[in-house]
């Protein structure tokens, strides 16, 4: 199923009940109530409930109010909204592609605790650093390999529910891993993003995850570049020009707080009887540090220490937590970045294109943004923020 594709808008349009200028009231009521349903449950609600809830909203003295305890309600409750909307919000995060093929995806732990997580009304912060996990119920969790989550999802994919089939545990005691700190110790994140390259990977996609910013969005020349690793040449094609205004923006930053992930590793198995799983070494795994004489005089990973270089600069807009300026590991990476201004904000724009399939860069759009960020911020809430989003686009047909 491809994301937000322009010829999902028109079907969903095309499907709605049509009116026009003329129309009366509740014409455009039954519009509203079907759109704010259906791009929540991912399913058209029935004949029957769209002139309930259109008579309804008629009738409502607060319309938004009635959109959101009514309508969004109901369409959160049925598990469409988890095994369509949501699970499509989750695995972007499961793939360096940043996009789903045609096919129906795959469930994995990852995205079954994004799942989780919204459907138990959870603190979303927590989904960067906290000791919690959702296995398919009845299964034992398997570090080592994918197939309870598989199974499950061939039972969705025939008729099965999957928010029901979900068991909220801890990490501790079923991971075998001596760190438990939200998707960065769950397999389906480490098989993506930590089997190759130099551990810069899990900073890049996180950042675009949960900050809405990629590389070049975050390059600032103007930072001390005494962290950028010796893989890091310093005349790209002989030109120093070229490192100090490019390769310095993105490195310079990145780098110090890349060092998060330095102990972490997910080895492929050697045959296919063989097992892969995460690792945590006590010291930065070999590929940190590897291509070492590129610039032998570049700096060297010897620790998971973390440092923000960003609370100062361009980037010190994105609103960091001053008090969380360095630390130890994933985890308390993890919770730097949920205490940002750009977690909230990040979080309120990939739900609003989810729902209300825009990328939000119009003007109505970003502070329609705005807004769900602050309310957001609030309480921390995903499944309320789905159902704000929807109902903010669906109040705003015939309008």
């Amino acid at each position: 199923m491809k994301h937000f594709a322009s010829g999902l808008l028109v079907t969903l349009l095309l499907s709605l009940p049509a009116f026009s200028a003329g129309t009366d009231d509740l014409s455009k009521a039954k519009a509203q109530v079907a759109f704010v349903y259906k791009r929540l449950a991912g399913v058209p609600a029935s004949a029957a409930d769209i002139d309930t809830w259109g008579a309804g909203l008629v009738a409502a003295a607060d319309k938004a109010t009635y959109l959101t305890d009514v309508v969004a309600k109901a369409a959160t409750d049925v598990d469409s909204f988890y095994s369509v909307t949501v699970l499509n919000f989750a695995q972007i995060e499961g793939s360096e592609d940043r996009a789903l093929g045609d096919g129906p995806g795959v469930l994995t732990d990852l995205t079954a605790t994004i799942i989780g997580m919204i459907r138990d009304d959870k603190d979303y912060r927590g989904i960067l650093s906290e000791d919690v996990l959702y296995v398919p119920t009845g299964a034992t969790y398997a570090p080592g390999n994918n197939t309870a989550y598989e199974t499950l999802f061939t039972n969705v994919k025939n008729g099965a529910p999957l928010a029901s089939a979900l068991t909220a545990t801890t990490q501790t005691g079923a991971t075998g891993l001596t760190v438990q700190a939200g998707i960065f110790t769950l397999r389906g994140f480490g098989s993506v993003y930590y089997d190759a390259g130099t551990n810069r990977a899990p900073f890049r996609f996180t950042m675009m995850n949960y900050i809405c910013r990629d590389l070049e969005d975050l390059s600032d020349v103007s930072r001390a570049d005494i962290y950028v690793r010796r893989d890091v040449d310093r005349a790209p094609g002989g030109d120093a020009t070229k490192y100090r205004t490019e390769c310095v923006g993105c490195h310079a930053g990145m780098d110090p707080l890349a060092s998060a992930f330095s102990y972490f590793d997910f080895v492929p198995p050697a045959n296919n009887n063989a097992q892969a799983a995460i690792t945590i070494a006590a010291a930065p795994v070999p590929k940190t540090n590897q291509n070492n004489d590129v610039f032998p005089g570049g700096a060297v990973v010897t620790s998971d220490a973390w440092l923000n270089l960003w609370l100062e600069g361009t980037n010190a807009a994105l609103g960091w937590d001053a008090t969380k300026k360095s630390g130890n590991g994933v985890k308390s990476f993890g919770e730097m970045l949920a205490s940002s201004k750009m977690f909230p904000e990040c979080m309120a724009k990939r739900v609003y294109k989810t729902v209300c399939l825009k990328e939000g860069t119009s003007t109505a759009d970003k502070a329609a943004i705005a807004k769900l960020a602050a309310d957001f911020s609030a309480t921390y809430n995903m499944k309320d923020l789905f159902k704000d989003a929807a109902v903010d686009c669906g109040s705003k047909i015939g309008g």
